[in-house]
């Protein structure tokens, strides 16, 4: 049975509503533009934000605390149906990011939810929310619920309501997905966040100073702009040569000309603004993106505490009884307490391996949607299910030996001393599955390696994605290329015969066959997984693919996969932009020698190519060896559970 909520907690949930909502909202949306807009119209500002900043994130904490308490204590729970009140802006927010970051205060009530529709606009929309069992979320006060931040949309799509006077949509919601950091990482993270947050509060008020000072400047644009096309109407009129002396003419045109002037010192002032807010608004997108990657595997703790102790408190519920009736445990004799310590051992040692094997679960799940996300093809290397069921089986069978001690007597010395040596065997078999299979580093343990090579797996597949839709892409371009070059006409070539273009064509179909030859290669060739992929050089050859060919209508739609590529990485990955620009000039052979003497146009078209080729690592050789990998984990503890089996200590 579910508890009631307390009247403190309740408190913490209004004080959200009431008082906190935007802080909350800034700290868990990456849309800086939302910030800007609202401290426009709120002119408000927070003094202490660092401060601020420690305290709403505990405050998150907190609220998050309070809802998967009560979500996991809840015995019986429902998917359900729920209602709020939108606008078409955030419909189409949501259709680009499909996960809702901050807490969502719904209605259960469809009637009460319509009671909000402004009846003046035609922006606004009514959302309703398929909740999954799976979604934390506490109800409060009468109908409302609390939605747990980071849930996931599985579907959307509007419908038609009964009465028309609004659109609606209907949205499936999933849980949430957590981030998995190591503990340095995570803090390391909590520190940039402070460290950086009164940079960010800075930024934030150049930028809502940037926006004042661009409305003022486009309302002179505006009043010039009016100005200057009544100077054009009236010198176009038929009557304006005859009726104008010499000097208003030359004074209408000074007047002309100076406000072009200022109407072009102008907009290169907001030019300027511009760009100078762009760089201000990543900084604070990259800091509310360590924000959200910090809370995310706060959270993910949060709730792992209180699945795990719905896990262990529902199995133990039917023991109760036993252990009133049950009389006072005999003590064991020495002989078999020791046989009795060696098994529990072992014991420790399998609940430390199931808990590995979970996280490894968690942590290919999360590959998985990160490969779905950007459609990879991402495929878990190890099968870890398979590895999770022997591991239970194990933990079955040596609970089952330990049961057996409990009622043996020193008596039956043959059955503990099997007991004891099948115990030292299954112990070495146990240690021996620490033992990482690549020599990658002395202190790496197996499940560390398996991490390893998990990710790799996932960057190797994001990779050869990445290399697919480019090669794909380059040789569009190269077909189209050389069709323009074919199929000019015979009196272009007859010109080009005399200009020398002819020749340049010849070089150029050389040229665009080298290129196409090291672009099949690459296309056909599978990229290695012992290969040390960088996220840092997939966005870089991203960027330059965009950079090149985002005004290439032939190439436009792959251009746009890689944006999406581009935002899920930027969104799963800690990025430096300083480290991808640096991979960008290096690729692009910025930091080439080349020759000073002067070079002919066919030597400048092989230069090109050169460029081309080591700007995405065509002039690599793929051809390197990769030996298979292979999962043995789930049939090494298969081996220790048919040990135990056969060995006739149960």
């Amino acid at each position: 049975m579910k508890s009631k909520i307390t009247k403190e907690e309740l408190e913490q949930i209004k004080q959200y509503q009431n008082e906190k909502s935007f802080w909350i909202h800034q700290l868990l949306c990456e849309n800086v533009e939302d910030d800007i807009a609202y401290l426009l119209q709120n002119d408000e500002e927070n003094e202490d934000f660092k401060g601020s900043i420690e305290e709403n994130l505990n405050f998150l904490k907190e609220m998050f605390d309070v809802i998967a308490k009560y979500f996991y204590q809840n015995t019986k729970r429902k998917s359900c149906m729920v209602y709020q009140v939108s606008h078409v802006a955030q419909i189409d927010n949501l259709k680009r990011d499909s996960v809702i970051n901050p807490f969502w205060i719904a209605n259960k009530s469809e009637e009460e939810a319509k009671g909000a529709l402004p009846t003046n606009s035609n922006r606004a929309v009514m959302l309703r929310f398929k909740i999954d069992e799976n979604i934390p979320y506490i109800e409060f006060e009468k109908q409302k619920i609390l939605i747990a931040p980071f849930t996931n949309i599985s579907d959307m799509q509007e419908i038609s309501p009964e009465d028309s006077s609004s659109k609606m949509y209907e949205i499936d919601l999933k849980p949430q997905e957590f981030e998995i950091l190591a503990e340095e990482e995570k803090n390391d993270l909590y520190e940039s966040i402070l460290e950086n947050a009164k940079e960010m509060q800075e930024k934030l008020k150049i930028c809502t100073e940037m926006e004042n000072e661009n409305r003022v400047h486009y309302e002179e644009i505006r009043k010039l702009e009016q100005l200057l096309a009544k100077h054009h109407f009236a010198m176009e009129q038929e009557d304006y040569e005859e009726d104008t002396t010499e000097e208003e003419k030359q004074s209408d045109l000074e007047n002309v000309a100076r406000i072009n002037e200022e109407l072009a010192s102008l907009k290169e002032i907001i030019s300027k603004t511009y760009q100078e807010r762009e760089e201000n608004i990543n900084f604070m997108i990259d800091w509310k993106r360590d924000v959200i990657a910090y809370l995310k595997d706060e959270f993910r703790q949060i709730q792992e505490k209180y699945v795990s102790e719905e896990e262990v408190v529902m199995p133990e519920e039917p023991e109760k009884k036993e252990e009133v009736a049950e009389e006072p445990k005999k003590e064991l004799a020495p002989e078999v307490a020791s046989v009795k310590a060696e098994v529990l051992e072992n014991m420790a040692v399998v609940d430390t391996l199931q808990k590995n094997i979970k996280e490894l679960i968690s942590k290919q799940q999360n590959h998985a949607r990160i490969a779905e996300a950007m459609d990879s093809n991402y495929k878990a290397l190890n099968n870890a299910f398979e590895m999770k069921n022997f591991a239970e089986e194990l933990d079955s069978l040596l609970h089952t030996v330990c049961s057996k001690l409990d009622n043996l007597s020193a008596d039956y010395a043959e059955e503990l001393e099997k007991i004891s040596k099948t115990n030292i065997q299954v112990s070495i078999l146990l240690n021996y599955l620490n033992n990482a299979k690549s020599a990658v580093s002395k202190k790496i343990t197996r499940f560390d390696e398996m991490s390893i090579i998990e990710e790799n797996e996932l960057k190797r597949e994001m990779a050869e994605t990445i290399k697919n839709i480019r090669c794909e892409a380059e040789l569009r371009k190269l077909r189209d290329d050389v069709d323009i070059i074919e199929d000019k006409s015979n009196f272009k070539k007859f010109i080009g015969k005399l200009t020398g273009r002819n020749k340049l064509d010849e070089t150029m179909l050389d040229q665009i066959e080298i290129r196409q030859n090291a672009i099949r290669k690459s296309f056909k060739t599978k990229m290695p997984i012992s290969y040390n992929y960088s996220i840092h050089e997939l966005l870089a050859e991203i960027e330059m693919f965009i950079e090149e060919n985002e005004d290439d209508e032939l190439v436009l739609e792959d251009v746009s996969v890689l944006r999406k590529i581009k935002e899920v990485l930027k969104k799963n990955f800690v990025i430096m932009d300083s480290k991808v620009i640096s991979i960008m000039d290096q690729k692009s052979g910025k930091n080439l020698p080349l020759s000073s003497q002067k070079m002919s146009k066919q030597e400048l078209i092989e230069i090109d190519t050169y460029r081309f080729l080591h700007r995405y690592g065509y002039d690599k050789s793929n051809d390197v060896e990769d030996p298979e990998y292979q999962d043995t984990m789930a049939s090494e503890i298969k081996r220790i559970v048919d040990y135990i089996k056969t060995s006739g200590m149960i």
